[in-house]
């Protein structure tokens, strides 16, 4: 066996050596495993210096990258692909909207109600929480339902529990109900240890999340099954073909309707919806003239199902809190400054 290597050893050192640099490599690489055969040890080549090899000389016409071909042969299937989901997305919502409707209105029972009836707890300090949660959220790019759970899972906790929360209570359930809405709604959750040193700034324990996690959970009997304002928007609008016109608009109204404790409590998460369609199809028609309100607003409440005259009446009421949202909310600015559509243009609208 010796015999052999050797003589095959001798046969690579007196074998011409080729003009292309890629037999070159070749060659380097079967004399390194050839010599490794005969027991060398590996750390004898980690001192080599290819530099100073004579292979080096030479144009390396092997090294140049490749072109990128793919990037063109990529992107296009993709787009493809998106184009069918999203026609598959529409088919589906158009074959099972009603009974996807009729299931929200089921839920839509189970909108928090009175959520600080029982607790020390003032309305202008529940406000500023929801600022708050919107900077966060926003700040570590969360998806808007993320958002509209947060704060139907604090309502829903507050009115539900036993317990007779003060205000310094808040800022733990507010926390609490973040980290949770993250670990339902997102793909990469944010971590505890975030929640605890970025989130809380180390003012809470990760013991403390924990356990207020735990009560929420028990308190809940743990069901977070739910519809909330934006479950009911996206609905709509898709059906009615509406999503790129008024989105932007409505995900606002529906944010900035939950700031007022009072509206809240006066109506349900569909009434709202509604309500906040409503304004929105008003606020875009005096920016695009394709639009008519005289022909969507009645197929908006007709599709959620609910009375003309009650869903105008909600539709003013909100609207009203809105023109004067900067009035009563002077230091709150996260709502203005982490949304697409501006409140001054919904300023504008009249009925």
């Amino acid at each position: 066996m010796k015999d052999i290597s050797k003589r095959i050893f001798e046969k690579e050192n007196q074998a011409e050596v080729s003009n292309d640099p890629r037999q070159q490599n070749k060659s380097l690489t079967q004399l390194v495993s050839l010599t490794m055969i005969n027991n060398t040890r590996k750390n004898e080549f980690k001192g080599i210096d290819i530099k100073n090899n004579n292979i080096s000389n030479r144009p390396l016409v092997f090294c140049k990258p490749e072109q990128k071909v793919q990037t063109k042969t990529i992107s296009y299937p993709l787009n493809k692909c998106s184009e069918a989901q999203s026609k598959e997305l529409n088919n589906l919502i158009l074959n099972y909207s009603e009974p996807i409707l009729e299931y929200y209105q089921q839920l839509n029972i189970q909108t928090p109600k009175n959520s600080l009836q029982n607790h020390t707890i003032n309305t202008n300090l529940r406000a500023k929480m929801i600022d708050w949660m919107i900077e966060v959220l926003s700040s570590y790019k969360c998806k808007d339902q993320t958002f509209y759970l947060s704060i139907r899972l604090m309502d829903l906790y507050l009115s539900k529990t036993t317990l007779k929360h003060v205000s310094s209570d808040l800022h733990l359930i507010g926390v609490t109900s973040i980290f949770m809405a993250c670990k339902y709604e997102e793909i990469y959750p944010v971590k505890l240890q975030v929640v605890h040193e970025k989130i809380a700034h180390k003012k809470l324990t990760k013991e403390q999340i924990r356990e207020k996690e735990a009560n929420v959970l028990q308190v809940l009997d743990f069901n977070l099954n739910g519809t909330t304002i934006l479950d009911i928007l996206t609905m709509v609008l898709s059906i009615l073909n509406l999503h790129y016109q008024l989105y932007d608009a409505a995900n606002l109204l529906a944010k900035l309707a939950l700031f007022y404790y009072e509206f809240v409590n006066m109506y349900s998460y569909l009434e709202i919806a509604c309500a906040v369609l409503i304004i929105s199809t008003k606020t875009i028609e005096q920016i695009d003239q394709s639009l008519s309100s005289e022909v969507t607003i009645p197929l908006i409440i007709s599709t959620l199902k609910l009375d003309y005259i009650d869903s105008i009446k909600c539709a003013n009421q909100l609207l009203e809190f809105s023109k004067g949202f900067e009035k009563q909310f002077p230091n709150l600015e996260n709502l203005k400054k982490f949304s697409k559509f501006q409140i001054s243009d919904i300023m504008k609208t009249q009925f």
